[in-house]
């Protein structure tokens, strides 16, 4: 690291460190104890998650997660780096999707490779670790990204833990972990109703409703529904989005609770696009086209569908024991029939491009269990926590593909297509893939305090992980082992400490280990080994304002190896949507993150983050070129009081340097470092609340109307970023 770098550093470090940041005094914000949040509370009306959910609280932070290590921990206790999206922030700024969510979470990015096919990174690294309610949902990164595209409406708040979490998803992936957290059931009859439209000729409607059905609040339900329409910055596309959500939970007895819910989503998008644009002219000229190009047809769609459904059962043991039993089953499914101008090359009048066409659907079930105990114990006249699970999970995919009968592929010229072609007929399968994925796993965690000011966690994972595919790719001469992968006994050792310095400020460390099985493929069509590392953390935790603002401060580091590279370049023979990787060994990525969140002043809420790292290989070259080093995210708004009482400004700003990509340049030689430069994106919000149970919102994204490329490289093209965006939204509370 340079001088710079770390001078950089020692700044933020001693910025973030000083207690003037946030003065205080005594008698309005007496000294806060820092204790352990009790886990013991009674299941019974979803009490045992009251510290953490994060509706109706008026607030951009939260009092406790988790996520880490199924303990129920402060940030401030807990050791590694979380952000939490509040119920608040979604509803401020209109964060209708999770990649909305994630496009203003701190130290995380957002790649589109086409308008479908989203990506999360974090650290430098493709985040696929994701979690529903606390359980593991095992992705892969074939076609469709759906969780991109999931509606926030029907979740209490977005968590996202960052750097490796193998403890509880089994699957160490060093760049983060994200828990999609549900809404609940209310103990007192509520709701809410809203319409909204927006400049891109869309509308949406939400209707939430819930509380107590029966006279005496032992059971009690919710019902969540949103649809939304509308289109793009783009030409000739459009999509339609309708998502249900219902959740019931009753007592049992005063120690016992049961829910059942489901939920379900339906994403059905015309003008889908198949990878982004030609980023030269065959010329080798720049080309820089209208941000509104669509090279897809307009019926090309990119159909998906989810349904989950879901059953937790929780006790209260007279010891102080809390237990959980869950069970998680997901559908999702995608057909997507395609046609999207990804061949030739473009010449300056617009013509030489050539459509890329095919249907490809994907089917996959999964079932999870999750069974733990979490509760206190004396060792050495001194109260501990631990923490004892075991999961199990059952993937299964089946994928098709088909090519188009006498389809013409042709397109005189890009700079007037309209999209319009007749939609061929699909001829029989020519690639199909099945797979099968099994995990298991056994997990223990334990936290001591050997002093008031000590907490010393310690635990870890045993994985069995095994993988089995057949069908295209997957016959002829590739090796067993590649058509039946597996893994047993795999330990996922987690360790972590925090030292309370005072009320205020508490130091911590933590490590754990990397195991990555991976479904990318080389050039030769054959599986990369799984991914192995470490991941360290260390930092400075604290709350201020009583516990109201709690900031951030860490470094962190991930050795790697069989980490994989994307060569940007198509398998020769492979899929029609392959791309080839490269394993790199002794991969080093170093960084460090400021983060504050919560009510700085009375109405002021804040959620600010910035972030630094870099990967290199052995050699020193730079690898993950594609993500930012340095990025910035915040958002804010202050609630006006007095005369302008009922009044809400807020704005949001996300920054980051320059990206870039090696691609291939007509009429060059060698590969060509086409660079995205640093751009600033800025959000605006305002609210007008009428009386308690009507409001109005007003919501502007990229409000200078940035033209800049979120995605450079896939398929030798680039994929812009979302133009300006106005909408306005009435709601209504009862």
């Amino acid at each position: 690291m340079s001088t710079f770098r770390l001078s950089r550093l020692s700044a933020c470090l001693l910025l973030a460190a000083s207690p003037s940041l946030y003065a205080e005094t005594s008698q309005s914000n007496p000294p806060r104890s820092l204790e352990t949040i009790d886990v013991t509370a009674a299941p019974s009306g979803g009490d045992y998650d009251a510290g953490m959910t994060t509706e109706g609280k008026d607030s951009y932070t939260t009092d406790a997660t988790n996520t880490a290590t199924r303990m129920v921990l402060s940030p401030r206790e807990t050791p590694q780096s979380v952000t939490v999206i509040t119920r608040e922030q979604m509803e401020d700024f209109g964060l209708n999707s999770v990649a909305e969510v994630m496009q203003r979470t701190p130290g995380v990015t957002v790649n589109a490779q086409d308008t479908e096919r989203l990506q999360f990174f974090a650290r430098g690294f493709e985040i696929t670790n994701f979690l529903y309610d606390g359980m593991p949902s095992m992705r892969n990164s074939s076609l469709g990204k759906q969780a991109a595209q999931a509606d926030t409406f029907i979740y209490d708040r977005v968590e996202v833990l960052r750097g490796a979490s193998g403890l509880l998803h089994g699957i160490g992936n060093p760049s983060a972990t994200i828990n999609l957290v549900r809404k609940k059931p209310t103990r007192d009859f509520s709701g809410q109703v809203g319409v909204e439209a927006n400049s891109w000729n869309g509308y949406r409607g939400e209707l939430d409703v819930g509380g107590p059905i029966d006279g005496n609040d032992k059971v009690r339900a919710r019902f969540v529904s949103a649809y939304e329409q509308g289109e793009s910055f783009l030409d000739h596309y459009e999509n339609e989005k309708q998502v249900f959500y219902g959740v019931i939970e009753g007592d049992i007895s005063d120690s016992t609770m049961i829910t059942l819910g489901m939920d379900y989503m339906d994403y059905d998008p015309q003008g889908s696009t198949w990878g982004g644009i030609p980023l030269f002219y065959s010329d080798g000229g720049i080309a820089d086209l209208d941000r509104d190009t669509n090279p897809a047809t307009d019926w090309s769609s990119w159909a998906q569908d989810a349904h989950t459904a879901f059953m937790h059962l929780e006790h209260q043991f007279n010891s102080g024991w809390y237990g959980k039993l869950a069970y998680t089953y997901q559908e999702n499914n995608y057909d997507a029939q395609l046609a999207s101008a990804g061949g030739g090359t473009l010449n300056r009048d617009g013509s030489g491009k050539t459509l890329w066409s095919g249907r490809f659907q994907e089917e996959k079930h999964q079932d999870t269990f999750d069974l733990y105990a979490n509760g206190p114990f004396e060792l050495f006249g001194r109260q501990h926590e631990l923490v004892v699970g075991a999961s199990h999970s059952r993937a299964k995919r089946d994928y098709t593909g088909q090519p188009a009968l006498n389809f013409d592929n042709t397109l005189d010229n890009l700079f007037t297509w309209d999209g319009n072609r007749a939609k061929p007929a699909w001829g029989a399968n020519n690639a199909e893939e099945k797979e099968l994925i099994e995990q298991t796993g056994f997990y223990a965690t334990a936290r001591f305090k050997p002093t008031d000011s000590l907490a010393v966690i310690t635990g870890g994972r045993v994985v069995d992980w095994e993988r089995s595919r057949s069908g295209f790719n997957w016959a002829g001469p590739f090796p067993t082992h590649e058509r039946h992968f597996e893994e047993n006994g795999e330990v996922v050792p987690f360790a972590g400490v925090v030292y309370d310095l005072n009320q205020h400020h508490s130091v911590y460390a933590s490590y754990t280990s990397i195991f990555q099985p991976q479904t990318a493929r080389d050039m030769d069509n054959r599986v990369l080994d799984p991914e192995e590392g470490n991941s360290y953390e260390a930092g400075l935790k604290s709350e201020f304002r009583n516990g109201r603002v709690n900031t951030t401060v860490a470094v962190f580091r991930t050795d790697q190896d069989n980490l994989a590279e994307s060569t940007g370049q198509p398998i020769p023979g492979g899929p029609a949507n392959s791309v080839a990787y490269r394993a790199v060994d002794g991969a080093q990525t170093n960084g460090f993150e400021l983060e504050a969140s919560g009510e700085i002043l009375p109405r002021w809420q804040l959620l600010a983050g910035y972030t630094y790292r870099i990967t290199e290989d052995p050699e020193g070259d730079e690898l993950n070129t594609t993500s930012p080093e340095d990025m910035l995210r915040l958002s804010t708004r202050y609630r006006f009081n007095g005369s302008l009482d009922g009044l809400t400004l807020g704005t949001s700003i996300a920054w980051q340097n320059k990206t870039y990509a090696f691609v291939t340049r007509p009429g060059h030689s060698g590969d060509f470092k086409f660079v995205q430069d640093a751009y600033t994106l800025v959000d605006l919000m305002a609210r007008y609340q009428f009386n308690p149970a009507l409001s109005v919102t007003a919501n502007v994204s990229n409000l200078t109307d940035e033209k800049y490329f979120n995605n450079l490289g896939f398929y030798n093209g680039g994929y812009y970023g979302d133009g300006r965006k106005a909408s306005l939204k009435l709601n209504y509370r009862f």
